[in-house]
C-alpha cells in the first residue's frame, strides 16, 4: 500500500473517531455544525425529541443514521486491523464503544428489540419514535460482524445473541397484518419505514435476515423455522427489478443478500445479487464517480442548524392529510443545496462500491478498483463535516482487504507451483 493511500485512510479514520463520534453516548452522528467542540450544538433538545419535532424520524436533525453509521464503522474497525495490525488496539477500543452505542439504541427506551436511529447526547436517553428497517439492517450487520471479530469477549457475544433475539422476537410479534406488517414505533403505531412485508424488492429480505442471524448466533431452531417460513416469498419479491434504484437501496439490498448468502448459500441469492450489482456498477461508473472526479470545489461546508432552515416542507399522507397515525406533523427541514451536493458527492460512490464488494460472487475489475481508490484520495477528510467519510472509508478498506487477500492467494499459488516444478 502506497503512503498516500495509508495517509488518506488514517485521515478518514481520524475524522470519524475524533469528530463524528460522541463519547457521551458512543454514537456517530450524521454531520457537524463546526469542526470544534461546539460541533454538536445544533442537535435537538430532549423536549424537541419528545414532541417529535420537526418530525418523528429525526430527519434533517443530524440524528438520522447513527445505527447505519455504527454498523459500517464496526466493520471498518475489523478491516483496518486486518490491513494494519499495528492499529489493532485502537480499533478494538473503538469497536467496543460502537457496540455500546448499538446496545443503547436497542434498549434505552424500554421496548427491547426496537432499534432507534440515535440517542441525544444531551441526556443520554431521548430518541425519536420512528426508526426504519435500514437502521435495523446495519445494526444487525454490525453486531454479526463484531460477534465474529477477534475483539468480542465471551460476555459480549452472549449479549449480542440476546440483542438479536430481541429484534427477532419483536418482529415475530409485531409484523402482522393487523400492524400493516410493521414493527411498531415507540408511539405504538405502524409506519411504512418499519414495514417488513408487502414491501419493495430491495426490502423483502430484511426480516428473514433478522431471523437468520438470530438462528446463526443462538442455534435456536425456532428462528430457522421462522426464516424458512418467509424466505421463499421474500426471494420471489426480491427478484422483481426496475431500471433505477437509489444508492441506499442498492447498497442495502446487496448487503442483505451478502449476509443471507453467507448463512444460507442458496444460488438464488447469487443470481439476484448479480443483477443488482450490475445496476450499481453502472450507476457508479457512469454517474457518481465522474461527479466526484470532476469536483473542483472545497470540502468543508458545515451543517446549518435545522431550526434555521430556509426550506421546510410539510409532508402529506397518501390521502392528503397532514397528521400521521402518531398524531404528529411531519416537517422536513432541508440543508442548503451546496451542503447536500457535497454530502452526496462523497457518500454515494462509497455506498455503491461497498455494495459491489459485499455482493456474493461479483468480481470488480482492476480498472474500477484503481479508479475508485484514486477517487477516494481526492476529498480532504480532515475538513469533511458529514458522515460521507464512513461509506468512502468502508469502500476503500473492503477493496484494499480484497486486494491483500488476492495477493496472498497468488503468492501461495506461486510457491505451490514453484515447489512442484521439476
Amino acid at each position: 500500500m502506497n503512503i498516500q493511500l495509508r495517509e488518506t485512510i488514517d485521515a478518514a479514520w481520524n475524522q470519524i473517531t475524533r469528530l463524528l463520534f460522541c463519547e457521551k453516548v458512543n454514537l456517530l452522528y450524521d454531520y457537524l455544525g463546526s469542526l470544534d467542540e461546539r460541533r454538536f450544538d445544533f442537535l435537538p433538545q430532549p423536549e424537541e425529541i419528545r414532541r417529535g419535532f420537526p418530525n418523528s424520524k429525526g430527519y434533517g436533525t443530524g440524528m438520522e443514521d447513527s445505527m447505519l453509521n455504527a454498523g459500517i464503522a464496526v466493520d471498518i474497525c475489523i478491516l483496518r486491523t486486518g490491513l494494519f495490525p499495528d492499529t489493532a488496539e485502537e480499533c478494538e477500543a473503538f469497536a467496543r464503544r460502537l457496540f455500546k452505542g448499538m446496545e443503547l439504541c436497542a434498549t434505552v427506551h424500554g421496548r427491547n428489540g426496537y432499534i432507534v436511529r440515535s440517542v441525544s447526547h444531551r441526556d443520554g436517553k431521548s430518541c425519536y419514535a420512528c426508526s426504519s428497517r435500514d437502521q435495523m439492517t446495519f445494526w444487525s450487520w454490525g453486531l454479526w460482524r463484531y460477534f465474529h471479530s477477534p475483539f468480542a469477549t465471551a460476555a459480549e457475544r452472549g449479549r449480542i445473541t440476546e440483542l438479536v433475539i430481541m429484534l427477532a422476537e419483536r418482529g415475530e410479534r409485531e409484523v402482522t397484518k393487523e400492524n400493516d406488517y410493521s414493527y411498531l414505533t415507540l408511539d405504538g403505531v405502524p409506519d411504512i419505514l418499519n414495514r417488513m412485508d408487502h414491501v419493495q424488492p430491495h426490502e423483502t429480505l430484511r426480516l428473514p435476515m433478522f431471523y437468520l442471524v438470530a438462528h446463526a448466533l443462538s442455534g435456536n431452531r425456532h428462528w430457522r423455522k421462522c426464516y424458512e417460513r418467509c424466505i421463499e416469498q421474500a426471494l420471489a419479491g426480491a427478484a422483481g427489478m426496475k431500471e433505477w434504484w437509489n444508492h441506499f437501496e442498492l447498497s442495502q439490498f446487496l448487503l442483505s443478500l451478502s449476509l443471507c448468502h453467507r448463512l444460507d448459500p442458496r444460488p438464488e441469492f447469487v443470481r439476484i445479487a448479480r443483477r443488482i450489482a450490475a445496476i450499481a456498477e453502472q450507476q457508479l461508473c457512469e454517474n457518481f464517480l465522474p461527479q466526484l472526479e470532476q469536483w473542483r470545489g472545497g470540502w468543508c461546508i458545515p451543517a446549518n442548524s435545522w431550526r434555521d432552515s430556509g426550506h421546510i416542507t410539510l409532508m402529506k399522507r397518501t390521502d392528503g392529510g397532514v397528521v400521521g397515525a402518531d398524531g404528529r406533523l411531519d416537517l422536513r427541514c432541508h440543508q442548503e443545496p451546496a451542503f447536500m451536493k457535497l454530502f452526496d458527492l462523497v457518500r454515494i460512490p462509497g455506498n455503491l462500491m461497498a455494495g459491489l464488494l459485499l455482493a456474493p460472487d461479483h468480481p470488480v475489475s482492476a480498472a474500477l478498483q484503481e479508479r475508485f481508490l484514486t477517487a477516494f484520495l481526492k476529498p480532504d477528510y480532515s475538513r469533511t463535516c458529514t458522515c460521507s467519510s464512513v461509506s468512502m472509508l468502508y469502500g476503500a478498506l473492503l477493496l484494499s482487504g480484497n486486494r491483500k487477500r488476492q495477493r496472498t492467494i497468488n503468492r501461495n499459488l506461486f510457491f505451490k507451483t514453484d515447489f512442484l516444478s521439476p
